[in-house]
């Protein structure tokens, strides 16, 4: 079953604030072992108060997980937006 979560659940990365190597879930630590895919997401450019600017990594993890993270450009703070099965 794949978990969404809509607004992002926050989480604690390792690494290169642009190239995490890791990230902290439910008190455990995913090792990033590959990344799929990234892109940015920019919305509402016009409209600041109402803006998102997002870069989002489609990663794999050492244990199989395969997530979508994504950066907030304008809060500089990680996400885990969904977790695929």
């Amino acid at each position: 079953m794949t978990r969404l979560w809509p607004d992002g659940e926050a989480v604690d990365t390792c690494g290169a604030q642009d190239a995490p190597t890791g990230f902290f879930w439910q008190g455990k630590r995913h090792s990033i072992e590959e990344t799929c895919n990234s892109w940015r997401v920019h919305t509402r450019w016009w409209e600041p108060e109402q803006s998102i600017w997002r870069e989002y990594l489609k990663v794999t993890t050492h244990t199989g997980l395969l997530c979508l993270l994504y950066r907030d450009l304008l809060g500089d703070g990680w996400y885990l937006a969904r977790i695929y099965d």
